[in-house]
């Protein structure tokens, strides 16, 4: 039993820098900067998505620099929270094991990258309603055709949309809930 919780904490020991790595962001000049994975840590295809999202701007945001007032009863906690979106909208976690695949993996990224466009409206305007968060699902769904251009393997189209949606919807809960820090450079 020893020898087993031993060689489980060296796996842990050895693969958080990696796990670390998935969620690290960077700060400059106001923006935050999602850090890319490695590449050698993906195949072409999922680097050619990285690649195409960092062109396109979207692992970079500004930096909320202050606290919103938001009442933390009725504040949307996330996008999917809020009524209203696009009908096309259908919120990530909606998508289910029995769902077919290929369309689950589409789905789910036109999802997070309508999310991620609605966090980033949220942060720009600096309101924490539903107003603000509500994105251009037209728009959504041009990025994600750009980003997976040529790409046949559906598994791996959400991969970096829910990276960038993930770390940005950080930023909005710290610049909407009174009970975390915003983190300033």
């Amino acid at each position: 039993m020893k020898t087993l919780l031993l060689t489980c904490a060296a796996v842990a020991a050895m693969a958080s820098p990696v796990a670390a790595q998935r969620f690290q962001t960077e700060a400059r000049d106001g923006v935050r900067y999602l850090v890319p994975k490695d590449e050698s840590t993906q195949n072409d295809f999922a680097n050619l998505i990285q690649s195409r999202a960092m062109e396109m701007g979207l692992f970079s945001w500004p930096i909320p620099t202050e606290k919103v007032a938001a009442d933390q009863a009725s504040r949307p906690r996330q996008v999917s929270n809020c009524s209203g979106h696009h009908p096309d909208y259908k919120p990530a976690h909606d998508f289910t094991a029995k769902d077919d695949w290929r369309e689950t993996s589409i789905g789910q990224a036109k999802a997070f990258i309508y999310e991620w466009m609605a966090y980033d409206k949220a942060i720009e305007t600096k309101d924490c309603t539903c107003d603000a968060l509500k994105a251009d699902w037209p728009a959504a769904v041009a990025a994600f055709d750009t980003l997976t251009e040529g790409v046949e393997n559906h598994r791996i189209y959400p991969i970096t949309p829910v990276r960038m949606r993930d770390q940005i919807k950080n930023d909005y809960d710290r610049m909407c809930d009174i009970t975390m820090l915003l983190e300033l450079e």
